[in-house]
């Protein structure tokens, strides 16, 4: 038999009863001047014990105790086989140490093998029309702060769009895209893939081309990051990785922070290696098809790594790319 002192609250009236608890053959009865109650142990709810405050215990109907005596208290708890097992359990330093680290990994397996392909699964369903909105504010968001009306010739930008209708008309799964031109002195030699199939070019990477076929084979791995619906994956896994984080530490501001700041994500994304080989792949097939060999797919690439970005923004086509000796492996060149 074990007895704690404690102070009872009936849950209506915010009036303390000194008590007395009294726990035996899986009962405990509740004694005090005014109080005289007994409930089935297994009924009652047990605060976590948090150093040396004070413990609630919640009755059923709604009333609870207070105690000081936590060692008292720890008593009453441990008289539950399930409460016994916990505490012997995180009583034992090793494996209190193996389930932080089965956690660390459940959580490190969740986020590099579960959400990827929970996140390209989702990603299949969403229309297209869905990212009309986050592509205009992303574009509107790079040209207020690093892009600029483009400078080549409209002749030049004419051509090039009409080139890269040619190739895109080749494939029978081509998605819907738009072709933009921008000046980009912060990022430099680069095009990129915004939501709803917006590909930008900059001015810089059409100058650093020595041949057409080199932006159009560029354009081909953009334009295979929006067949695969690269970028909305991109942004349901990151979504996903804050709502889970805010599940573990419960900090709501993560998820809040995240969608407000969406179209800045899209500006800063990195694909994965995977995504990257996958657009690599596409670019491939694709320029097989138009007759360009993939030798300008490596020529372009080299040229590109040699250029040291000069400004904050690194080039998102290099960032998170494979090597480019491994790219220019994979794509023939020499």
């Amino acid at each position: 038999m074990s007895t704690i002192a404690a102070d009872y609250f009936d849950g209506k009236r915010a009036l303390r009863h000194p008590v007395t608890l009294v726990l035996a053959g899986g009962r405990i009865k509740i004694v005090g001047r005014e109080v005289n109650a007994e409930y089935e142990a297994s009924r009652v709810r047990v605060s976590t014990r948090i150093a040396s405050t004070p413990r609630w215990i919640f009755l059923p109907g709604g009333a609870a105790c207070v105690s000081g005596d936590n060692d008292a208290v720890d008593r009453l708890v441990r008289e539950r086989p399930l409460q016994r097992l916990l505490h012997r359990l995180e009583a034992h330093a090793g494996l209190a140490a193996a389930a932080v680290l089965l956690v660390a990994a459940l959580f490190w397996g969740i986020v590099d093998y579960g959400l990827p392909y929970a996140a390209a699964r989702v990603a299949e369903h969403i229309p297209v029309e869905a990212e009309e909105v986050l592509g205009r504010e992303a574009l509107a968001g790079m040209d207020q702060f690093g892009l600029k009306p483009s400078r080549l010739p409209a002749e030049q930008r004419a051509q090039l769009g009409a080139k890269f209708v040619a190739l895109a008309a080749l494939a029978p799964d081509a998605p819907a895209y738009q072709l933009e031109f921008r000046m980009a002195p912060a990022i430099g030699a680069n095009a990129f893939a915004l939501p709803s199939g917006i590909i930008v070019l900059t001015d810089e990477l059409a100058s650093l081309a020595q041949a057409d076929e080199e932006i159009l084979a560029v354009l081909a791995h953009e334009l295979g990051h929006v067949r695969h619906r690269h970028i909305m994956r991109h942004l349901l896994e990151g979504s996903a990785v804050a709502l889970l984080v805010t599940g573990v530490t419960g900090d709501v501001a993560t998820a809040t922070s995240l969608a407000a700041a969406a179209p800045t994500l899209v500006l800063q994304s990195k694909f994965s290696r995977d995504n990257e080989r996958e657009a690599d792949a596409y670019a491939l097939w694709l320029l097989r098809r138009a007759g360009i060999g993939p030798q300008h797919f490596g020529a372009i690439l080299a040229r590109m790594e040699a250029q040291v970005p000069r400004g904050p923004m690194l080039p998102t086509f290099l960032s998170s790319h494979p090597a480019t000796e491994e790219r220019k492996a994979f794509s023939g060149a020499e």
